[in-house]
C-alpha cells in the first residue's frame, strides 16, 4: 500500500508532538537504567575486591565486567572470576589479569648462638623446629637457673635442618667451668670461645664437646686462661659484736673462720658476709683462725687482708700487748703477709699506768707540796710513759686523808698537784697537756678510821681529760 504525503498530513499534529515525547521519555528510563545498574555492579565488585586485599581493578560495561591486575596463581584468578560472576545482575566477566607467582622463599640456614653477659645468659637461635628451641632453652634453664636465661629463639618454616642441632642441646652441661664467652654454631662450624680458670680445665672441656657433637660438625675453640683475683678477709670487733668479710674459694674455708671466731671470740654476736667466689688460692687463708687469737685482747680492732698485706688496727688497756703484737701477727702468717699494726694504747690504760707507778711511792713529805727524791724518780718514768704518748691530755688529781682542817687539806692537795705538774713541765713535758685539781678529803675510797684506809686515801691520781676516752 502507498501512503502519500497528503495522507500523513491528514494525521492530527499533536499525535504527533506526543508520540515524540513518549519515544524521549523511553529513551531516558532506558539511559537511566543502565546507568543505576552499572553503578551498582560496579559498587558491588568493587567491595568484594577491597575485602580481598587483592592488587585487583574491575571496569563495568553494561552488565560486563573486566578485570585488571595480577594474581599470584591460575587458582587464584579463577576464584575472582568466579566470585565476581556471581554478584547478581553481572553477565559476563572478562579476566585481563596477568598470573604473577611469588618467589620460592629463600632458605636461611640454621644458627644457635650462646654466651654469658653478667649474671645472664643469652640463647639466640634460627630454627624451624619449635620442639628443638623448646629443649635449648630447657638445657639451658636446667644448668643455670630458668631467671637468668634470656630467650631470642626465632621460629621461621624457611630455615633448613641440620645434622647437628639434634645435639646442641646436650653441650650446656659441658659448660660449668666456662667463666665467661660462649658458643656459636651454624653450618660452617661450632666456634666457643671465652675465658676458663686454667689450660688443663679448658683442654678437658673441649675434649668433652668434641665427643658431644662428634662428626657432625666442625669443632673449633678460642680459651683463655683467666686470670683469677685473690682472695680477701677483714674483720672488724667492737664490744660484744664481731663481723666476717671477704671473698673465699669455698664453703669449707667460710665455715671454718667462723668456726674459729666463735670459739676464740664466745662472748660476741656475729655477723658473717664472706661470700664464695672464683678467687685464687692463698697460703694465708690457714692462717685468719691465729690472726683473729691476737686480737682477743682489742677493743675495738679491725684486721683487714688485701694484696699481700695484713693491717690490725685497734685498741688496747695492755701495754706490752700494744708493744708486741705486730710480732705475734708476723709469727702467725710466717712470711706468707707483709703485717702492718696500727695498735694504740687505751688513753685510759696509760692513765691508770701511771698511777700504778707511783701509787707506792711517797712523792711528798708528811704535809708538805715538796717532791721527794724518790718522788722525782717516779715522776721521771712517768714523763717518759707520757712522751710516748703525745696526744694525750691528763689531770692530774691529788687526795688526802681527813686528818686536818678540811679546807687547809684542800689546799694543800691543790699545791702538791700544782707541784707534780710543775715538776713534769720542767722535764719536757707540754703545760697544756696538763691540768691540777686537788680534791682534799671529798674522795675518799677507804675507811679513814684506821691507818691503812688512810693510806690509801693519800693518793695522786692520773686521769684522762674529758673528750680523751
Amino acid at each position: 500500500m502507498t501512503i502519500s504525503w497528503t495522507g500523513y498530513r491528514r494525521v492530527p499534529r499533536v499525535l504527533l508532538w506526543l508520540a515524540g515525547l513518549w519515544l524521549v521519555v523511553i529513551l531516558v528510563a532506558l539511559a537511566w537504567g543502565i546507568g543505576n545498574a552499572e553503578s551498582k555492579l560496579r559498587e558491588a565488585t568493587r567491595s568484594y575486591l577491597d575485602d580481598t586485599g587483592l592488587d585487583v581493578t574491575v571496569d563495568i560495561a553494561g552488565r560486563d565486567a573486566t578485570l585488571y591486575g595480577s594474581v599470584d596463581s591460575e587458582e587464584e584468578e579463577a576464584q575472582v572470576i568466579a566470585a565476581i560472576d556471581a554478584i547478581p545482575g553481572v553477565r559476563l566477566v572478562n579476566s585481563r589479569l596477568i598470573v604473577v607467582e611469588p618467589p620460592a622463599p629463600e632458605i636461611v640456614r640454621p644458627r644457635v648462638a650462646f654466651r654469658l653477659v653478667g649474671n645472664a645468659v643469652s640463647l639466640q637461635a634460627t630454627l624451624a623446629d619449635a620442639a628443638q628451641g623448646e629443649a635449648l632453652v630447657a638445657a639451658a634453664r636446667e644448668q643455670y637457673g630458668s631467671d637468668r636465661i634470656v630467650d631470642a629463639i626465632v621460629i621461621a618454616e624457611n630455615v633448613a635442618d641440620a645434622p647437628w642441632l639434634g645435639r646442641i642441646k646436650d653441650v650446656f652441661v659441658h659448660l660449668d667451668d666456662l667463666r665467661s664467652g660462649g658458643f656459636a654454631v651454624d653450618d660452617s662450624g661450632f666456634v666457643l670461645e671465652g675465658e676458663v680458670i686454667s689450660d688443663s680445665v679448658g683442654e678437658e672441656m673441649k675434649r668433652e664437646l668434641e665427643l658431644v657433637l662428634g662428626e657432625t660438625v666442625a669443632f673449633s675453640s678460642d680459651l683463655s686462661h683467666a686470670v683469677l683475683p685473690a682472695p680477701a678477709f677483714s674483720a672488724s670487733g667492737s664490744g660484744n659484736a664481731l663481723t666476717l668479710r671477704g671473698r673465699v674459694p669455698s664453703q669449707e674455708t667460710v665455715d671454718a673462720i667462723a668456726d674459729a671466731a666463735r670459739r676464740l671470740h664466745p662472748s660476741t654476736t656475729i655477723t658473717n658476709s664472706i661470700r664464695v667466689s672464683e678467687v685464687a688460692g692463698a697460703n694465708w687463708l690457714d692462717s685468719i683462725d691465729g690472726l683473729l687469737d691476737v686480737v682477743t685482747r682489742l677493743d675495738p680492732w679491725t684486721i683487714e687482708i688485701n694484696e699481700g698485706r695484713v693491717t690490725i688496727a685497734g685498741t688496747s688497756t695492755d701495754l706490752d700487748l700494744v708493744n708486741a703484737i705486730d710480732v705475734l701477727a708476723a709469727e702467725v702468717v710466717s712470711g706468707q703477709l707483709v703485717v702492718i699494726t696500727e695498735i694504740q694504747l687505751d688513753p685510759v690504760a696509760v692513765a691508770l699506768q701511771l698511777t700504778e707507778l707511783i701509787q707506792s711511792v711517797e712523792v711528798f713529805g708528811a704535809g708538805e707540796a715538796t717532791v721527794t727524791v724518790e718522788g722525782a724518780a717516779a715522776l721521771d718514768e712517768a714523763v717518759t710513759i707520757i712522751q710516748a704518748y703525745p696526744d694525750i691530755r691528763l689531770t692530774v688529781a691529788v687526795h688526802t686523808d681527813d686528818q686536818g682542817d678540811s679546807t687547809a687539806l684542800l689546799l694543800l692537795s691543790a699545791e702538791r698537784a700544782e707541784a707534780v705538774v710543775a715538776y713534769l713541765v720542767s722535764q719536757g713535758i707540754e703545760a697544756e697537756r696538763l691540768r691540777a685539781i686537788g680534791y682534799g678529803d671529798e674522795q675518799p675510797i677507804a675507811d679513814n678510821s684506821t691507818e691503812e684506809g688512810r693510806a690509801e686515801n693519800r693518793r695522786i691520781e692520773f686521769l684522762i681529760e674529758q673528750g680523751e676516752q
